[in-house]
């Protein structure tokens, strides 16, 4: 009989603390999210990331343009 009772599931906390996992700070570009036109400063809207070459392809609302950036640029924006 022992063998179907059901273990107790440890107490998680009812709260998600989203303080740590705080938002970057606007002007700063992040991976997998939109960035600005660099030919107007317009809305850029993400199209496809790559995941194996780890490029995001995007463009611009405004203008049309399209463009692209790698992982590599934005983590050297960030630094």
């Amino acid at each position: 009989m022992g063998l179907l009772r059901r273990k107790r599931a440890a107490h998680l906390p009812h709260v998600i603390d989203l303080r740590e996992h705080a938002a970057a700070p606007i002007g700063r570009p992040r991976w997998g999210s939109p960035v600005p036109c660099p030919e107007c400063s317009g809305r850029g809207y993400l199209d496809h990331i790559d995941p194996f070459k780890e490029i995001m392809y995007l463009h611009c609302t405004q203008c049309e343009a399209k463009y692209q950036l790698s992982k590599a640029e934005i983590e050297g924006v960030d630094a």
